[in-house]
């Protein structure tokens, strides 16, 4: 059967683009050189939707003998009926998702929308979070749209890891992940402790939005293209090395803001807990 029989589905800012590494490196795992091909959903930007299943289908060699042919759009998360697409185009495909700290999460993703150009570079955390910006709180809240995909996939077939729990045990994350997908043996990648799609600096981010926004919003074919470009991503690379990244954790939170947070998050790290991911058992 000529489908997509492994989906990553996020959760975004948590190390999605870390795991669509580690899974490509997998002899037996084809996992499509474009990240965010949004074919199933509503989310994306006008432009670089895939439109048709043909076009699709065009990202991926069923030809070749693969076990796993792999989709990583990591806003396939935020709505069930997403899930139902998924589940309605192929039951048996293998639905991953990874998450993260919800409150480290939040602040990567308030960075990044900077960087995207949402949120103005003098925009506080605080002013964010009380309108302006809704979705860093939901994008958090993982017990509100992940189980829509354990519902429709079940236990055998959806698996949700955690990025700090990878960095911290590596190999175990590794064969876990062969495990679950019931993959042969293979050595695991190199550890590399930087993100792999890692937010700019204000200097980066400025860049960022004078030059890859406006061509994104031109020329979204073009966009698309810089995004399997190796040549786009070692300058990318190369920027950020001169300008810096914009660490999460140095985003400090205000005496009244860090108990605010931990009251909005205490389902979410309940409902952590209960997947057995015991890296979230004292928060």
């Amino acid at each position: 059967m000529n489908r997509v029989n492994l989906f990553l589905i996020g959760v975004n800012k948590a190390g999605t683009s870390w795991l669509y590494y580690l899974l490509a490196q997998h002899p037996d795992v084809f996992m499509a050189a474009e990240k965010e091909l949004y074919f199933f959903g509503d989310e994306g930007v006008a432009g670089e939707r895939t439109a048709t299943q043909a076009d699709y289908h065009a990202h991926f060699p069923f030809d070749e003998p693969y076990r796993y042919f792999g989709d990583a759009t990591v806003m396939y998360y935020r709505h069930p009926g997403t899930a139902d697409e998924i589940y309605t185009y192929n039951p048996e495909a293998q639905v991953l998702a990874i998450v993260r700290d919800p409150i480290q999460r939040l602040l990567s993703q308030f960075q990044y929308h900077k960087q995207l150009g949402l949120l103005d570079e003098a925009t506080s955390l605080e002013d964010a979070l009380d309108g302006r910006d809704p979705q860093l709180l939901r994008d958090s809240h993982y017990e509100e749209t992940l189980p829509a995909y354990a519902e429709r996939f079940g236990d055998d077939q959806c698996t949700i890891v955690s990025l700090e729990a990878g960095r911290q045990a590596p190999n175990a994350f590794w064969e876990r992940l062969l495990d679950t997908l019931d993959l042969p043996p293979a050595p695991r990648p190199p550890a590399d402790d930087r993100p792999e799609n890692p937010t700019g600096s204000a200097a980066f981010r400025a860049v960022y939005r004078h030059t890859v926004q406006p061509l994104r919003h031109a020329f979204p074919g073009a966009y698309r293209w810089l995004l399997g470009s190796a040549g786009a991503r070692w300058a990318k690379r190369a920027l950020l090395r001169l300008l810096g990244t914009a660490g999460a954790k140095t985003e400090a939170l205000s005496p009244e803001l860090a108990p605010r947070l931990r009251k909005e998050f205490a389902p979410t790290y309940a409902y952590l807990q209960d997947l057995g991911l015991e890296v979230y058992a004292d928060a």
